[in-house]
């Protein structure tokens, strides 16, 4: 192989593999939305809950899981399978 080549087939082997990791990370569905509200200290932090510190973080995911467990939203997925979803369009009833 001449480096040219060699060159432009590692290139396209790291575009591969980079494509592939961000498209087969699981993501929550684009569609929805979650909505959550803490009592914050003086530094817009939340407060302890059953005095152990939480983040919000983990009130968004627990908020989440709530909204799944209630068949509100879908369970986190494979980011591609979002993309196909989006691009199937309405379906017939």
């Amino acid at each position: 192989m001449r480096p040219g080549r060699r060159t432009r087939t590692l290139l396209l082997s790291c575009l591969v593999i980079a494509l592939g990791w961000y498209g087969t990370e699981t993501v929550r569905p684009p569609d929805c939305d979650v909505s959550f509200g803490a009592f914050t200290d003086a530094n817009a932090q939340p407060l302890p809950e059953n005095g152990k510190a939480v983040t919000w973080e983990e009130l968004d995911e627990r908020a989440y899981q709530q909204e799944v467990a209630a068949g509100r939203c879908e369970p986190p997925a494979a980011r591609w399978r979002h993309w196909l979803d989006r691009h199937k369009g309405p379906t017939p009833e």
